[in-house]
């Protein structure tokens, strides 16, 4: 089973991959590819040059940088996997390509700033209400064309959980949609 996971940003996407580890799935991050090959670069982690460098990817490969990794392109159908995160409609497109699917994540905008402020994972958290909101518009909502359309891969998705109470409640409710998948 392949799972991509597309959230907006702070809407629980890591909390759901690490939840999904503990059943087994491997994990597949598209933030640490992207984080890996910046820091060879010499640049800083931000979104807008995780975001470029994302753009960059998908021009030279069909899955951008789901693709990217040898160990992206091994993927094993037969695998319990979990590909985090789906930025872009094209990767969307890949995953299913590959007999995946996708499980979309949302919050209310102002919960995810606070989980995004309390986890704070580098300069790209380490903003004001104010540029999370403009990072939101050009990810989540694909205002600016700078590649990332989060909205519309969720759009995409199998099933959306909708991520605005405890890692309790989101916990239950990955387990809920596990438990809808036909067994194969």
């Amino acid at each position: 089973m392949i799972i991509g996971i597309a959230g907006t940003i702070g809407a629980g996407k890591g909390t759901v991959v690490e939840y999904l580890k503990t059943k087994g799935f491997s994990h597949y991050s598209s933030s640490d590819v992207l984080k890996r090959i910046l820091s060879e670069r010499g640049l800083e982690l931000t979104r807008l040059n995780m975001s470029e460098l994302a753009n960059e990817l998908m021009r030279d490969y069909e899955g951008g940088v789901l693709h990217f990794s040898q160990k992206y392109s091994q993927g094993n159908n037969d695998e319990a996997s979990v590909f985090e995160a789906l930025h872009r409609v094209s990767e969307g497109l890949y995953i299913k390509s590959i007999g995946g699917m996708i499980l979309g994540i949302d919050a209310a905008v102002r919960v995810r700033f606070d989980r995004a402020i309390k986890r704070q994972e580098g300069a790209k958290d380490n903003v004001t209400f104010e540029q999370f909101l403009a990072d939101s518009e050009r990810e989540d909502e694909g205002k600016t064309g700078s590649g990332p359309n989060i909205k519309a891969v969720i759009k995409m998705a199998d099933s959306v959980i909708s991520n605005n109470g405890t890692k309790e409640e989101l916990e239950t409710a990955v387990d809920a949609w596990l438990n809808s998948l036909p067994q194969t």
